[in-house]
């Protein structure tokens, strides 16, 4: 394979990057805690009285609404035409890890949102209780209604996180473009009052942590030995 750095670089820089990477999720995790205790409820206060409702930050809210939908089949395509062929083009085999890890950290931050059963902001659903109507601040462990106790993880965090961080590591030029886009999307999510800054914090951490995970297992496998027979 033709793959860009961090693959195609020295193991120590790999190894650097990937590390960089698993420290940012861990770090994540940590603010996530503290947020629970001393910044959600302040910023969805703030965001309710000043930015909430308002139609731009809805739409950057929901930039990464389209890798729900593509990455599956995206995914299925691009590894179909890697098994056919064996050897894609840098930029394939991105796009093909990126897909994976936004489709795997979709499903784990739905089980993860069935655990936690946290209370939303608002009210949006099923007439659930929340923060802003009922003063609601509560986790609802494995509460099983779905929709309405789903507030965490962010999903949009999570995808977003996943795609960027597979785009980051193998494409240092592309950095920046995808520090952009979460940053767009944290910001649009937290506005709207559509999440709690934990939630965003653990999206974030979860979707580092499955980036980072699907790099470095395909790593693993493109560099393994070849054994003649």
């Amino acid at each position: 394979m033709n793959d860009p750095a961090p693959a195609s670089a020295a193991p120590a820089a790999a190894s650097l990057y990937l590390r960089t990477a698993w420290l940012s999720a861990f770090a994540c995790l940590l603010l996530t805690l503290a947020a629970i205790a001393w910044i959600d409820r302040p910023v969805v206060d703030f965001a309710h009285t000043h930015t909430q409702g308002t139609r731009w930050i809805q739409h950057v809210a929901a930039l990464p609404s389209p890798l729900f939908v593509l990455a599956w089949p995206t995914f299925a395509i691009v590894g179909a035409a890697l098994v056919w062929r064996r050897d894609l083009p840098a930029w394939a085999v991105t796009l093909w890890l990126a897909a994976g890890a936004v489709g795997i950290g979709s499903v784990f931050k739905q089980g993860l949102k069935f655990a936690f059963g946290r209370t939303w902001p608002a009210t949006w659903i099923h007439d659930n209780p929340s923060y802003l109507r009922d003063g609601v601040f509560a986790f609802r462990w494995f509460g099983g209604d779905g929709a309405a106790y789903a507030s965490f993880p962010s999903g949009h965090l999570t995808v977003m996180l996943a795609f960027a961080t597979v785009l980051s590591l193998r494409h240092r030029a592309l950095r920046w473009p995808c520090a952009v886009a979460v940053a767009l999307t944290g910001f649009g999510q937290l506005a709207a009052a559509y999440h709690w800054t934990s939630d965003a914090l653990a999206g974030a951490a979860l979707g580092i942590a499955v980036g980072t995970t699907v790099v470095w297992a395909w790593q693993r496998w493109a560099t393994r030995p070849v054994i003649a027979v």
